[in-house]
């Protein structure tokens, strides 16, 4: 669609939505600017593989791992 990286940025709308505009090649990379700033431990919530994968919100405290 096209000829360079699409940056796409959809402000209050949830992690789930933003994936999905991946997945359907509406963009290449999605912003998560506000989540990444309410949870430091975003990356470690998104991955599939931790055992806190779990839908990150503004509302959710941080957790901290040793």
């Amino acid at each position: 669609m096209w000829p360079n990286t699409l940056i796409l940025n959809r402000a209050g709308t949830d992690i789930a939505t933003r994936a999905k505009d991946i997945d359907n090649g509406i963009a290449d990379v999605i912003t998560v600017g506000s989540m990444a700033l309410a949870n430091p431990d975003l990356v470690e919530r998104l991955h599939p593989s931790t055992a806190a994968a779990r839908p990150a919100t503004p509302t959710t405290p941080p957790t901290h791992t040793a």
